[in-house]
C-alpha cells in the first residue's frame, strides 16, 4: 500500500471513521418503477471487475502493520456489501439521520473496504444510493471517476464496457497475490529503504522550507499549526451529523466575476461567512482569521479510480472581516496563494513523508488534537469540479451527487462541494 493510502487507513480509530459517503439521488419516474437491489447486484457483477480495489482486502505482516498489502479477497461475496433501507418518513430529517448512522458504521477490515445502501422512501418517490468507501481506497477525484465510469451522459446512453467480477481462483489482473513469505521480504526491504532514504527526505524538507520562505505571497498563507483553537476544535466524539445543501453554480460564478476572484475563492468566502455567523452566535468572534485545510490534486485530468494523489493546503477564512465583499476577496486571495504555494513546492515530498507519518501520525494525533493550544485548521473543505449535466444509469436519472468527507480532530467540521449539473452540491 502506498504511503498516502496507508496513512488514511492507519488514521482510523473508534471515534474517527475514515470512510466517505457518496450519495446519489435517483429519479426513476421515467421508467415507472423503482430500482431494486437485485438490479444493482446484477449490474455490479457485470462491471465491478473494472475496479480492482472493489475485490481486494487489507492484510499486514506482524512488525510491519503500518504498511499493509492489498490482496484479492478469495472469499468475496457481493451480497456482503449490499443492503437496502426504507425511511420511516419522507422528510430530510430521517434521511440525514440515516446518513449520520452510515457515517460512523465502520467498514469491516476482513473484506474490501466499501459498501452500498439502497434507500427507499424519499419524497416524490425518489430513491438514493449511498456508497461508503474508505479513504484508503479512493480520494475525491478517484471516487468521481468511478461515478463517471458507471454512468452515461444521456438517458439510455451506452453502458461502460463490461468487466465482470473475476471467477473464484482466477488470477488477478495485476499478477498473482503474494504469499506471506514474499510479503515479509518486501516489508523488510521497505523498512531498510526508509532508513536509507532519511537523508534525502531531510534534504527535501529543507528545500521545501526554503521554497516556501521565498514564496512572494507567503504572508497570505497560514503557517504550520497557525490556527487559533476555537469551539470548532474540540475532542472528537463518536457521533456524526450530516446535512446537505446546494448553491446555484451560476450565482457563484457571477460573484467570482464581480469580485475578480474564482469559484473556489467565492466558495471559501461563503464558508468564511458561515463560520463567522456561527462564531458570532457562540460569542467567539476574534481579530484572527480562521483557517481551512483542503486537498490539492496533483492532476485533475487523471482518470484513475483508486488511490490518494493529493497534498494538503491551508488558507485563511477571513472571519474577522465584517464587510462581505472584502471577506470574499481576502479569503479568495489566500486560497489562490495557498494552491500556488502547494504547486510550487510539489507533491513528491508529501508522498515521501506520508510513508513515515503513516507510522507516527496516527499515534500523535489523538494525543495532540484535544490539547494543543494551536491547531492546523478550524474546518476542512473540498471543492471538486464534476459533470456539467446530470448523469444517467440507463433510463434512471441521477438528480444529485453529494459527498460527505472526513471529519478529523481537531477540525470536526468538513464542508465538501461537488459541482454537478449547474449547482454546487454541499455535504
Amino acid at each position: 500500500m502506498s504511503g498516502p493510502d496507508a496513512l488514511m487507513l492507519n488514521m482510523e480509530t473508534a471515534t474517527t471513521p475514515m470512510h466517505t459517503l457518496k450519495l446519489g439521488i435517483l429519479d426513476t419516474g421515467r421508467r415507472g418503477s423503482p430500482l431494486s437491489l437485485e438490479e444493482i447486484r446484477t449490474a455490479l457483477a457485470l462491471h465491478l471487475g473494472a475496479f480492482p480495489r472493489a475485490t481486494q482486502r487489507v492484510t499486514s505482516i506482524r512488525g510491519h502493520r503500518a504498511r499493509p498489502f492489498w490482496v484479492t479477497d478469495t472469499d468475496f461475496r457481493l451480497d456482503q456489501h449490499l443492503e437496502e433501507v426504507t425511511l420511516e418518513g419522507p422528510g430530510d430529517e430521517s434521511f440525514d439521520e440515516l446518513l449520520a448512522e452510515l457515517a460512523i458504521r465502520r467498514l469491516p477490515r476482513e473484506r474490501p473496504l466499501w459498501a452500498l445502501t439502497l434507500v427507499h422512501g424519499l419524497a416524490d418517490g425518489r430513491q438514493a444510493v449511498v456508497v461508503r468507501v474508505h479513504h484508503a481506497v479512493a480520494d475525491g477525484l478517484a471516487a468521481l471517476n468511478c461515478f463517471l465510469h458507471a454512468t452515461s451522459e444521456s438517458a439510455g446512453g451506452p453502458l461502460p464496457q463490461r468487466h465482470p467480477l473475476p471467477e473464484p481462483g482466477s488470477p488477478v489482473a495485476d499478477g498473482r497475490d503474494l504469499d506471506r513469505r514474499q510479503m515479509r521480504a518486501l516489508a523488510r526491504r521497505d523498512t531498510l529503504r526508509l532508513v536509507a532514504d532519511l537523508p534525502s527526505v531531510v534534504a527535501g524538507v529543507a528545500r521545501t522550507a526554503r521554497a516556501a520562505y521565498r514564496f512572494d505571497r507567503r504572508a497570505l498563507v497560514p503557517r504550520f499549526m497557525g490556527a487559533q483553537r476555537t469551539s470548532f476544535s474540540t475532542p472528537s466524539a463518536h457521533r456524526r451529523r450530516c446535512a446537505r445543501s446546494v448553491l446555484e453554480l451560476a450565482d457563484v460564478q457571477r460573484a467570482a466575476v464581480a469580485t475578480g476572484t474564482t469559484v473556489n475563492g467565492v466558495f471559501h468566502g461563503i464558508v468564511a461567512a458561515a463560520v463567522r455567523q456561527e462564531m458570532i452566535a457562540r460569542d467567539e468572534v476574534s481579530s484572527n482569521p480562521s483557517v481551512a485545510m483542503f486537498g490539492v490534486c496533483r492532476d485533475l485530468t487523471s482518470t484513475r479510480t483508486e488511490g490518494n494523489d493529493l497534498a494538503t493546503a491551508a488558507a485563511y477564512l477571513h472571519t474577522e472581516v465584517a464587510d462581505p465583499i472584502e471577506r470574499v476577496r481576502r479569503t479568495a486571495e489566500s486560497c489562490s496563494a495557498s494552491v500556488a504555494l502547494r504547486r510550487a513546492t510539489g507533491f513528491e515530498l508529501t508522498d515521501q513523508l506520508a510513508t513515515y507519518t503513516g507510522r507516527l501520525g496516527p499515534r500523535a494525533r489523538p494525543i495532540a488534537a484535544p490539547i494543543a493550544p494551536r491547531v492546523m485548521n478550524n474546518v476542512t473543505t473540498a471543492n471538486m469540479p464534476g459533470p456539467r449535466r446530470p448523469r444517467w444509469v440507463g433510463d434512471i436519472k441521477v438528480e444529485s451527487w453529494t459527498s460527505f468527507a472526513l471529519a478529523i480532530a481537531p477540525a470536526d467540521v468538513n464542508l465538501t462541494a461537488y459541482s454537478y449539473a449547474g449547482v454546487l452540491s454541499l455535504g
